[in-house]
């Protein structure tokens, strides 16, 4: 037991327990958690006195304080940002629905676009992000508008000058705001206070989340934040420089990845029939609100997508979404033409045929080897569930008469009846190599043209022909894998 518990990487951090403070604790990376214990650690306020142009990340000789006119108290205003490669927009907020509290600009960083603007100040509420309204948004998906958007920026913003004096002083230890929150990931616990710091705090590493992209502003590349599996314990943690972040961060990955296999075991003690290809965290992007942490599986037939590791059969069998794969498609992996706001150089696109019509989602990952990771097995996954499922089965209507559509990978297409599930009399049967066209009207209609003396043969699906038809597209591209001209 001794060795299992064997500190795997050790090293002094700083953890996060509010926007403005920070203490020092003694990270220990174990096979199977990471602990932060703030034991000797020396919290560290943000600092009243002036330091080099160098400081960054939110330590307030960096901020910016320019006077604020009388005449633009409580006047809405529009300005455009123009954001830099780095630091963004340069602005720290502060407030949400679930703090009572207008969006408000709680810092504004020296030299950063927000600053260069000269027409923002701290006190500012912001009303809308590129037409976006954050009225009513909640401070994290106020963080994730403002992190979507591309490089020039709107925004509708009103000084509320009675909100500004609650910010002058904000640098001093024990003044943080009830309602108060760093930028960080949707659907984290409750920020740590000073007072519950006093103890170890540990995260599991069986299956939790660790990432570098959605902690700003962080211009020099030093945070990186780490959730359980259960979403319900996190820790928002510092390094002293981007090497250091970079090594926890890989260290981190690769004990929750060795931790896999055990996962897998648990999914299928759970529900033995289940055999789980790969999971993973990714994030769902969306072109409004907020981004969504959501854990990936990824089985012989679905990817299912859930909140959370499930922990019970119940919660496994009740995904928050399903994508059958043999419906689905991956329509792009890297940069996205068509998505010129998100985060696009490490995401991937899937589309899937349902009975409501096509559904398209995007999903980003941390890194290029897990956005290689997910292609490869999404696509091998569409492959091998065809071969797996081999036909698939449909009521429709044909010349007036109900009967059968069966698409089978290697028979084709076959029009039949049937009586207590048994065929009783064939239609039309053709194989797929004599398919030339097929389309929908997106409605009900198929439309499939076999060269025939039947021309083009109609079939009424009795419902959106979406899913059908992904699925003959499904087993078209298995049985061109199958001839090896696919890699």
């Amino acid at each position: 037991m001794a060795a299992a518990m064997k500190a795997q990487k050790t090293g002094l951090l700083e953890l996060r327990v509010t926007v403005d403070r920070w203490i020092r604790v003694l990270a220990t990376l174990t096979e199977d958690t990471l602990t932060v214990n703030p034991g000797e650690g020396v919290e560290e306020p943000a600092k009243p006195s002036p330091s080099p142009a160098g400081a960054i990340n939110g330590d307030p000789p960096n901020l910016s304080s320019s006077p604020v006119p009388e005449t633009i108290t409580n006047v809405k205003r529009t300005v455009r940002v123009t954001k830099q490669d780095v630091g963004g927009l340069g602005i720290s907020i502060k407030g949400g629905k679930e703090n009572k509290m207008p969006i408000l600009i709680s810092k504004i960083f020296k030299g950063l676009a927000a600053d260069q603007t000269e027409a923002l100040y701290v006190g500012d509420a912001i009303l809308s992000v590129n037409g976006y309204d954050l009225r009513e948004a909640t401070h994290d998906e106020a963080v994730q508008a403002l992190k979507k958007t591309g490089k020039e920026v709107v925004l509708e913003v009103k000084y509320i000058k009675e909100m500004s004096a609650f910010f002058k002083n904000s640098g001093s230890p024990g003044a943080g705001l009830p309602w108060d929150s760093p930028p960080s990931t949707p659907q984290r616990g409750t920020d740590l206070s000073p007072a519950e710091v006093k103890e170890p705090c540990s995260v599991p590493l069986k299956m939790c989340q660790v990432s570098r992209k959605q902690c700003p502003p962080d211009t020099e590349n030093r945070y990186f934040e780490v959730i359980s599996s259960s979403r319900r314990n996190s820790v928002f943690l510092r390094a002293k420089d981007p090497a250091m972040a970079q090594s926890w961060y890989n260290a981190i990955q690769a004990g929750a990845a060795s931790l896999l296999p055990r996962v897998k075991e648990d999914m299928k003690s759970m529900q033995p029939g289940m055999e789980v290809k790969h999971l993973g965290w990714i994030t769902e992007q969306v072109t409004q609100g907020p981004e969504k942490p959501v854990l990936a599986m990824l089985t012989d037939r679905d990817l299912l997508l859930y909140p959370s590791l499930p922990e019970s059969k119940e919660s496994l069998s009740s995904p928050t979404k399903s994508h059958p794969l043999i419906a689905t498609r991956l329509v792009h992996s890297g940069p996205g033409k068509s998505s010129p706001l998100l985060d696009s150089d490490l995401s991937f696109g899937l589309r899937s045929g349902t009975k409501q019509g096509v559904e398209t989602h995007v999903f980003r990952v941390d890194s290029a080897k897990e956005l290689s990771t997910w292609t490869h097995l999404l696509v091998d996954g569409c492959h091998n569930a065809a071969e797996l499922i081999k036909e698939v089965t449909a009521a429709c209507s044909w010349n007036g008469k109900e009967c059968t559509l069966g698409v089978h990978i290697d028979e084709g297409f076959t029009l039949f009846t049937d009586e207590m599930g048994v065929r009783k009399s064939i239609l039309l049967q053709q194989p797929f190599e004599r398919l030339r066209m097929s389309s929908d009207d997106g409605v009900r209609m198929m439309f499939l043209d076999f060269g025939g003396p039947e021309a083009e043969i109609q079939l009424d699906l009795h419902s959106c022909p979406k899913t059908m038809v992904f699925i003959i597209h499904s087993f078209l591209s298995a049985k061109v894998k199958r001839l090896g001209l696919l890699a």
